[in-house]
């Protein structure tokens, strides 16, 4: 199989982690996206994945697709609900019905671990219909998928909207770590050069319309990993609990995501959390 990739939403935190996993790995990469990627030894197209005639365009030559491309940002989600569901819903739509016409070899598409259950709102709505629409693609126009469950990712490049990008930063400069709620509520997290590295198993051929799930094995209590940074920070940083304002999309994980990808595909994350916290640490102690 030629190595040629369109990957949507390359220049964006995970995005542009992944096209570096594919740089790696000897993949010629097309990026579609709205924004200019960091890489420059890859062919950009600037466009939206709900135009067809870009679409198409950036389709020419890739025989594989890489969809990431979505709003993902909880806060956006909320505001800008019907885009949330045209980007997410119909952009994925759009790109399928594209495949189904030049023969594509791999539909790829980055999902959400939270699609195990009811938590995440609109933006695990719409993840859950797409995967469903690449499974129909799949009865009925033969594209191959391969589905990647991402849990949520740390580190370089973040947007800086997610607890441990707020919880380091504070930290650095110390200031209060806010918790909303009583800060039992656990979450999931993996180093996102583990989930970049983790993606290449979705090219290989006995993955195909299969799903991988790319988590770490355990879990962490929201005050546990407040209380973590400000052990790694040396900060003088104190947590307060603000019990008056959960937030909207609050919940607790408690799903076993003792890696699908481990046990079926011999793949571990190299980084556990204390050592991705001291990494991404180290290179945020460098901004300040």
């Amino acid at each position: 199989m030629k190595k040629n990739v369109l990957i949507t939403g390359g220049s964006g935190f995970i995005g542009s982690h992944v096209v570096d996993a594919l740089i790696k790995n000897k993949y010629k990469v097309t990026i579609l996206d709205l924004n200019q990627p960091r890489r420059k030894d890859v062919k950009f197209i600037k466009g939206s994945i709900l135009d067809k005639s870009i679409v198409q365009s950036a389709l020419k030559n890739n025989n594989i697709i890489f969809h990431l491309a979505a709003v993902s940002d909880i806060n956006k989600v909320k505001n800008i609900p019907k885009k949330t569901i045209e980007t997410n819903i119909l952009g994925t739509t759009c790109l399928l019905e594209a495949s189904r016409k030049i023969n594509i070899k791999r539909f790829i598409f980055a999902s959400s671990v939270y699609s195990y259950g009811s938590a995440g709102n609109l933006y695990t709505t719409s993840k859950k219909s797409s995967e469903l629409i690449i499974k129909n693609y799949e009865l009925l126009f033969g594209i191959k998928f391969t589905i990647l469950r991402y849990t949520t990712a740390y580190g370089p490049r973040n947007r800086k909207v997610d607890a441990i990008s707020i919880f380091v930063e504070r930290a650095l400069k110390n200031l209060d770590l806010i918790i909303y709620g009583d800060g039992q509520q656990k979450r999931n997290y993996l180093y996102v050069e583990d989930l970049a590295n983790g993606s290449m198993l979705a090219f290989r051929e006995k993955n195909k319309n299969k799903i991988i799930t790319l988590a770490s094995k355990n879990n962490i209590k929201i005050v546990d990993l407040a209380r973590t940074i400000i052990k790694l920070t040396n900060s003088k940083s104190k947590i307060f609990f603000d019990k008056k304002n959960k937030r909207f999309d609050d919940f607790t994980s408690n799903y076993n995501y003792n890696n699908f990808g481990k046990t079926l595909y011999n793949w571990k994350p190299k980084y556990n959390i204390v050592n991705g916290l001291n990494k991404y640490i180290r290179e945020k102690h460098n901004l300040f």
